[in-house]
């Protein structure tokens, strides 16, 4: 393995652990639950920017118009006060969730060229986990690790243990990268985000009973349009590259 490599396992890791899940979590704590969902419509403009810019993926004219309405719907969430549980703190981290997981897919992107996707998930998946341990050492929360194991009770397992550390842990980041392996990053953004905002936003609205106001359902429009817009065929739009 390449130092150029070790350093790129090292930042996906980072990425992965502080960035993507302390983030997420502390995200969705501080704000409710639709508006977390909202936001990751973002996420498919902002990867594919950045793929364009690091990677040099090609970036049509579309997916340039995407990015800029994408900006105008996460600005006009973020900004604007909302009912419920919504915090500008709140989206402000759940923004700041979406752009280390941007990072982290280029990353992937870039490992998958070079190693099996089981193995890239993997490593970057244990350096997350031991930069989260160092993080709760520093801030004397080392014992969080053990609340799972303190919570046996059925809700427990199926949210956690099964739902995040089995199912979008492992298997999540586990098929990303392997898509990753053949498709652009535009593409595989788009198609994981479009899932996560049909049943994250359905779940907001029958499970946790939220309600969207005005201004949500305003921005929901700009991001939608947005997805919309990053997941239209080319043809006919001349590549910004």
């Amino acid at each position: 393995m390449t130092i150029r490599s070790a350093a790129l396992f090292l930042f996906c890791g980072i990425a992965y652990g502080p960035g993507t899940n302390a983030l997420s979590a502390l995200g969705a704590y501080a704000t409710n639950a639709s508006h977390a969902v909202l936001l990751l419509s973002l996420f498919p403009p902002l990867a594919a920017g950045l793929a364009a810019l690091f990677l040099r993926e090609r970036l049509s004219q579309l997916k340039t118009f995407a990015i800029v309405i994408g900006v105008i719907g996460a600005a006009t969430l973020t900004l604007t006060r909302s009912s419920g549980t919504a915090t500008t703190i709140g989206d402000l981290l759940i923004a700041a969730f979406i752009l280390a997981w941007a990072i982290l897919t280029l990353g992937i992107r870039q490992l998958d060229k070079t190693y099996p996707a089981l193995f890239v998930v993997g490593v970057f998946g244990a350096i997350g986990c031991v930069s989260l341990g160092v993080i709760g050492l520093a801030i004397g929360r080392l014992d969080s690790v053990l609340i799972p194991v303190r919570h046996v009770d059925l809700q427990t397992v199926l949210w956690f243990d099964l739902e995040l550390v089995l199912l979008l842990s492992l298997a999540g980041q586990l098929l990303q990268s392997m898509a990753l392996r053949v498709l652009d990053v535009a593409i595989v953004v788009a198609l994981t985000s479009y899932g996560s905002i049909f049943f994250g936003l359905a779940a907001s609205l029958v499970i946790l009973g939220e309600r969207l106001t005005v201004q949500d359902i305003l921005a929901a429009a700009f991001l939608v349009a947005a997805l919309g817009l990053s997941l239209w065929p080319e043809r006919g739009f001349s590549t910004g590259r």
